[in-house]
């Protein structure tokens, strides 16, 4: 039983960077004057989830929230998500933050979390028209 809850430990300790996607406001804490920074703030990943909540149709699709929010995207992904806790269109409060696409020391450009190739296309697809 204790080995079993050390390796769950071991797991979630190094899994949780990829499970806890940050708000907006604390990338700001640091980057708050940077260059990127300031053109989120101007961007369109900035008002995601509100420009999903304004759509009728939309705004009922927990699916949608994949795309425009990071909390959709940080938990309901995760492989200890239950049904209870996966984040609704009622229920989500970040849009397309800072951490959705980036990760200090990722290893790739930019800090991307996977190659820009890759990653652009995962939410920017035809059917969604992004």
């Amino acid at each position: 039983m204790k080995k079993t809850l050390i390796t769950i430990t071991l797991i979630l300790t190094l899994t949780s960077s990829v499970l806890c996607k940050e708000p907006p406001e604390k990338c700001g804490e640091c980057h708050s004057d940077s260059l990127a920074y300031k053109e989120w703030e101007k961007s369109d990943h900035a008002i995601s989830l509100k420009t999903l909540l304004k759509d009728q149709k939309s705004s009922k699709k927990t699916s949608c929230l994949k795309c425009h929010s990071v909390d959709y995207v940080s938990f309901s992904d995760s492989p200890w998500a239950s049904r209870k806790n996966i984040t609704t269109p009622e229920t989500a409060t970040n849009p397309v933050s800072c951490s959705a696409c980036h990760k200090h020391d990722s290893g790739f450009e930019h800090n991307l979390n996977v190659p820009a190739e890759k990653l652009c296309i995962s939410c920017h697809i035809r059917f969604c028209g992004g």
